[in-house]
């Protein structure tokens, strides 16, 4: 401390006989000591956000963009974009969901759930509607505030659909009576305004046109519903493997059809409103359909990987809770939670008489009068083997373009282009703002700029909160 001190003085009192009588010195004068430019106070470094956004810049494509971590690595379902914001489940088997900036992705926030397994959303007037596969029903605003949440049934294996300020949700009896139901709560306020029983568990969600709401269930059913008070219209047995498509007056939904040994599958349609009407086979829409087989593909990578999953969250062997997997084994060949919370199957949507639709490692643009298919691509990674797992996701189809991702990691638009993400894809990708966002099997969240636009509108898994695709206004681009 003293010597301190003492340099302290000696230095001041240097300076001062400099400033005084530099002349009588025997040294040269000094130059006078300059003063230290003054700096602005450094900023403190921004907190590092684990979810922060890093650039995508693939080798082999023009299409760049951005890619996030989410947290657990869970795999991830449709994101959903509203007014400039994206909102995400963190995956099954996680208790978070997630908004972020839909251009830049900037986390915004987190809202953490008390059950795992967040669906895909759906988004309209600013409230946020989603459930956890185990086992509720969640309202949020836009900004993250709950509003209300109802404990429905385990496990929940389908998302929701709204419409008109209410939420529609297909669950089972816990109880163990082995029953189902699909019901319609109030969106504000959670009352629920009916119940309606089903025959079973759905496939990924119901789909809302005009005053009716139609399902497909695991088992093959399809159930045409009144939406203002739950009434049965119709339901049949039709070995269905998708939830339906609405349009002009008319539903269309993908089929399982047994020739000889082989399963197949194929696009079907029947009129939307009589309670008995002839279906009909859209015949050059078959194919051969070994992704439905369960024997053929009870040893694939996806199978096991669903094993695995349901594992992870209490679902281990043959115990599924209230699910009833049997159906859905013969059915569309899944044997586990995971397994019936990931499928979409085949689902069509008809977009200006065209329907769309993917089946296996083939997408098909049919005329959906005629049922004449227009064009038909296979898209396959040639480097690997044929095989059960290899699905195509539900088309997403906007702006002339049919955007859909593989399980071999590879997103395309149409034929235009195409980008390897380096993993798998299994859930719908959406379109908005010239942009393409897709989650994957790992965690991964990817927003792809398209460089176009007008590639804008389909918002969330099936185009928007009906989940009947994104119809197009007069004179807009198909």
């Amino acid at each position: 401390m003293k010597r301190g001190l003492l340099f302290v003085s000696a230095v001041a009192g240097w300076l001062c006989i400099a400033g005084l009588s530099p002349s009588q010195t025997q040294f040269p004068p000094y130059p006078p000591t300059p003063v230290p430019p003054q700096f602005p106070p450094r900023p403190m470094p921004r907190p590092v956000d684990p979810l922060e956004p890093v650039p995508f810049h693939p080798s082999d494509s023009r299409i760049s963009g951005w890619r996030l971590s989410i947290p657990g690595g869970h795999p991830l379902a449709t994101p959903a974009i509203a007014d400039g914001k994206l909102y995400l489940g963190g995956g099954f088997g996680s208790h978070e969901f997630y908004s972020f900036d839909a251009i830049s992705g900037r986390h915004a926030w987190t809202y953490h759930t008390a059950d795992d397994g967040p669906t895909a959303a759906v988004v309209e007037n600013g409230l946020i509607a989603f459930n956890t596969e185990s086992c509720e029903l969640e309202i949020l605003t836009t900004r993250g505030r709950p509003i209300w949440k109802k404990w429905l049934g385990d496990p929940l294996m389908s998302m929701p659909a709204m419409a008109d300020g209410r939420v529609y949700m297909a669950f089972p009896d816990s109880r163990g009576r082995g029953t189902y139901y699909l019901a319609a709560f109030d969106l504000n306020g959670g009352g629920e305004i009916w119940r309606a029983a089903l025959p079973g568990e759905i496939i990924t969600a119901p789909v809302i046109d005009g005053d009716r709401i139609y399902a497909a269930t695991v088992g093959g059913m399809m159930v045409a519903l009144n939406r203002r008070d739950g009434s049965r219209i119709w339901e049949e047995e039709r070995n269905a493997t998708s939830a339906p498509a609405i349009w002009n007056g008319q539903t269309y939904f993908s089929r399982r059809e047994a020739v000889a040994s082989q399963q197949t599958e194929l696009v079907a349609t029947r009129p939307a409103a009589p309670a008995s009407a002839p279906v009909t086979d859209l015949r050059a829409t078959q194919q051969n359909a070994d992704y439905l087989d369960y024997q053929k593909r009870a040893q694939s990578a996806s199978q096991q990987m669903s094993l695995e999953q349901d594992a992870a969250v209490g679902f281990g062997g043959s115990f599924k809770g209230a699910a009833m997997m049997a159906p859905a084994q013969a059915n569309i060949g899944q044997t586990s939670v995971y397994g019936v919370w990931s499928y979409q199957g085949s689902k069509p949507f008809v977009i200006n008489g065209r329907l769309y639709s993917s089946m296996g490692d083939t997408v098909e643009c049919v005329d959906a009068q005629s049922g004449r298919v227009i064009w038909s691509r296979t898209l396959r990674d040639a480097r690997r083997p044929g095989l059960p797992d290899d699905v195509l996701t539900p088309p997403a189809v906007v702006n002339g373009k049919v955007f859909l991702g593989t399980r071999w990691g590879f997103v395309y638009g149409e034929v235009i282009w195409r980008v390897n993400l380096g993993e798998s894809i299994t859930f719908q990708p959406a379109v908005a703002m010239g942009r393409v966002y897709a989650g994957t099997d790992r965690g991964g969240l990817f927003c792809l700029e398209t460089g176009d636009p007008r590639d804008d509108g389909w918002m969330m898994w099936g185009g928007n909160a009906k989940h009947n695709g994104a119809q197009p206004s007069a004179g807009e681009r198909l």
